[in-house]
């Protein structure tokens, strides 16, 4: 892990290009409590909405949220869609700079409606012609003049028209030129547009797909790889495997790469953070098995979250088990659902609260010494950002999801942390169970809408009132001079 550590503190600063199909993932999150009379369906009521960069985007959004520059090259329509997309790559580190506007296609928009962190179905709007010749030599002429100034190459293909067999060889081409690597994640049954890029990333039905074999067992895995790497002429294949891990192919020998132990809540962009990951640490200095190791780690970060979400440096920090042992108190919320039901059934009593933490202060720090006194282990949920952004406006969190929740591990005082993306922590209080669920501030126990939750599942509420003029409002204030 030491020496992964090493490679991976290289990664800020490093500039990535990232070409491909650009789109924007609207998340839908919503409650479901009844069936509609109209049909056997459940009705989906809207808690609210969030949109996050797709695609390519979100292997831009991965890139810096490790800390890279991303230079994103894409095409965007001319309409709200277009707007909201951009909106969303500023505010995930993402300079909109470099895209390209064709007003004769939309935007390409998919909608997901979430419930209960479930993904429910999923709505496409798109066109997946091929972009005109005239803005294909627009798109040359970018990548002509952001290929220099990369450390390594991405192509994002997600058959949605942009990358076509020209452009996707004149980019590896002029990658080669300057010696820079090219990743690709690519689509369809057709290689050969790949044709001498660096290494191709694949999972295992496109390797089926594409080496046109079935796959069903190690050695046909081998043979469709091998198969792929000939006829491609790429210098590594890495073919993703999910439950399996990852394999790597480089024409001598094969390597596998053990998949990391984790729940898995949602496979949406597990691929992008494989590929944003192994780019950076390609273009880091980091050997091709380092790369995969590292990749390996981010994409089993990625699946334990729900809908589009990058895995950032300090999640990929903590995952390497770097501050041992804060790393460990910080649990998925499938995690925490077991680690709960395990010291309840050792006698524990479990002590829960939550909040957003943004700016740890002294009132936080006594508020939660006081909450541990009410039990045996003290349970903490954090706001993410997204979700603090939804809560508090769009000009916070002040600090990061990762460094809240690593923040709150330091304390003595508190056992787990968790993250939780909903408004309400009432998903998260039926995987913990508490035996006291804990409130900050001026509430009245009976006013409070988590009561009748607790209470059902046998626990109770207790509300400890805050300290006085302790509160990240102020702080924050008094840091910019307001009075």
């Amino acid at each position: 892990m030491d020496n992964l550590q090493k490679h991976l503190r290289q990664f800020p600063g490093k500039k990535i290009l990232v070409f491909g199909d650009l789109m924007l993932d609207e998340h839908i999150w919503s409650k479901v409590s009844r069936i509609s009379p109209e049909a056997p369906v459940p009705i989906a009521d809207v808690v609210r909405i969030s949109h996050v960069p797709g695609g390519c985007g979100n292997v831009a959004a991965n890139i810096a949220a490790l800390r890279g520059i991303p230079l994103l090259v894409g095409i965007i329509g001319r309409d709200s869609s277009a707007d909201k997309l951009t909106r969303a790559l500023k505010q995930a580190g993402v300079s909109p700079s470099y895209l390209l506007t064709d007003p004769d296609r939309p935007t390409i928009l998919k909608s997901r409606l979430i419930a209960a962190s479930q993904q429910m179905v999923r709505v496409d709007r798109e066109d997946r012609t091929l972009v005109s010749p005239q803005l294909a030599q627009k798109v040359m002429a970018r990548l002509r003049t952001l290929v220099p100034q990369a450390d390594a190459v991405i192509i994002s293909d997600y058959e949605k028209g942009l990358v076509t067999p020209a452009l996707c060889q004149f980019l590896i081409k002029l990658a080669k030129r300057y010696r820079k690597p090219v990743a690709i994640d690519p689509k369809g049954l057709d290689y050969a547009k790949y044709r001498g890029a660096f290494v191709l990333t694949p999972n295992l039905k496109e390797t089926a797909l594409a080496a046109r074999l079935v796959i069903n067992n190690e050695p046909s895995l081998l043979r469709a790889g091998q198969k792929l790497l000939r006829e491609v002429k790429s210098r590594y294949l890495l073919v993703t495997r999910g439950k399996e891990g990852l394999t790597l192919f480089d024409g001598r020998k094969v390597t596998q790469v053990p998949a990391i132990a984790r729940e898995v809540f949602d496979v949406t962009g597990a691929g992008d953070a494989v590929i944003a990951t192994l780019s950076l640490a390609l273009a880091a200095g980091a050997p091709i098995n380092k790369s995969c190791s590292l990749a390996n780690q981010a994409g089993s970060i990625v699946v334990g979250k729900v809908g589009t979400a990058p895995c950032s440096f300090e999640e990929l920090e903590v995952a390497l088990e770097g501050r041992e042992p804060t790393a460990r108190k910080i649990k998925l919320r499938p995690e925490i659902a077991v680690v709960a039901r395990e010291l309840r059934a050792a006698g524990n009593k479990l002590v829960f609260t939550n909040g957003c933490f943004d700016i740890l202060h002294l009132g936080h720090v006594r508020y939660l010494h006081e909450a541990k006194k009410l039990g045996d282990i003290l349970i903490v949920g954090v706001n993410t950002d997204a979700s603090v952004t939804a809560l508090k406006g769009p000009e916070r969190p002040y600090a990061s999801e990762m460094e809240r929740a690593e923040i709150l591990a330091s304390l003595e005082c508190v056992d787990y942390v968790v993250l939780f993306n909903e408004l309400r922590p009432d998903n998260l209080i039926k995987a913990v169970r508490p035996d006291v669920h804990v409130k900050g501030g001026d509430y009245q126990v009976n006013a409070l809408p988590e009561k009748k939750l607790v209470e059902s599942l046998g626990g109770r509420v207790v509300v400890i009132p805050p300290i006085k003029g302790r509160s990240t409002t102020n702080i924050v204030a008094k840091i910019l001079g307001r009075k």
